[in-house]
This record gives structure tokens, C-alpha cells and sequence, in this order.
């Protein structure tokens, strides 16, 4: 899991992500990004798996989990400010967590958030 304030708060800042951010098509993931809100701030992120993926909360728990790390081994090249939302697809559920940092980096570098 990440740490608290790597997190981003989705009961607050859903709305106005969906309404001003953009979103991104992965083979895994859909990648919702919003505006960038300071450059001191830290990138926060969050990650929404439904029940149509899998019925069962700890599969659910597990592509959390393996995002989260994914995420955490990629975080000094992130940068910062970014807030992002990654909304699971089906195809996740037999993804490896080399497949999801491959995934995440390709995305990351298609919408520029990786530091130059």
C-alpha cells in the first residue's frame, strides 16, 4: 500500500478529477489525469477496482496491491504534483507485476509524467 500521503482522497477529489482530467487507454488500465496541482506537492494516486473485475475482495486487494508496488518502484522518476486515477480493466486479473510496471511506464511516458 502506499503510503498515506502518496494517496489520493477519492470521496473528495473524484468529481473534479472525471470533470477536468483526461483519460488514458492502457491494455490493463484506463489512466484518469488531472491537472497538475503544485510542483511541491507529491504525485498522489488512487486506484479503483470494481466488482465486475473479480467478485472476490482479496483478488480485488491483490491488483491494489500490485499496482501500489509498481507504483512505489517507480516513484523517484514520477513527477511531481500529478494526480492520477487508475481505473482497473478485466485483463488485469492474470497480469504479473512486471507486466504492470511495463504497462505503467509506457503510459507514463506517453503522457509525459516521468522526469526528464
Amino acid at each position: 500500500m502506499l503510503p498515506k500521503s502518496y494517496r489520493l482522497p477519492l470521496k473528495t477529489e473524484f468529481k473534479r478529477l472525471k470533470k477536468n482530467g483526461q483519460i488514458f487507454q492502457g491494455k490493463f488500465f484506463g489512466l484518469l489525469l488531472g491537472k497538475p496541482t503544485s510542483l511541491n506537492d507529491v504525485s498522489r494516486f488512487a486506484v479503483i477496482v470494481s466488482n465486475k473485475i473479480d467478485k472476490r475482495a482479496v483478488q480485488r486487494n491483490k491488483i491494489r496491491r500490485l499496482i501500489a508496488e509498481a507504483l512505489w518502484s517507480l516513484h523517484p522518476k514520477i513527477k511531481k504534483g500529478m494526480e492520477a486515477v487508475f481505473l482497473v480493466k478485466k485483463t488485469m486479473t492474470t497480469a504479473s507485476l512486471e507486466e504492470i510496471k511495463k504497462e505503467i511506464e509506457s503510459l507514463f511516458k506517453r503522457t509525459k509524467l516521468f522526469l526528464d
